[in-house]
């Protein structure tokens, strides 16, 4: 799924409220920080992110339609 919306806010900002009004106008799902507790094996890649390595969004972000948040 191609991604729509990205914000690239600042946590502790609205974010998780923004992710469940973009679930609601997309129909789809919005990637949060919070999805890495129920996904623990997104650390590595958000590491590599952080630290300039190559990730590969589209396997990672797969179900997303939009993302908010950051680690």
């Amino acid at each position: 799924m191609e991604l729509a919306v990205v914000g690239a806010g600042v946590g502790r900002t609205g974010t998780h409220s923004l992710k469940i009004a973009l679930e609601q106008l997309l129909d789809a799902p919005c990637h949060h920080m919070l999805e890495i507790l129920g996904d623990p094996a997104q650390v590595r890649a958000w590491i590599d992110a952080v630290e300039g390595r190559p990730v590969d969004w589209s396997a990672m972000l797969t179900r997303s339609r939009s993302i908010v948040d950051w680690p």
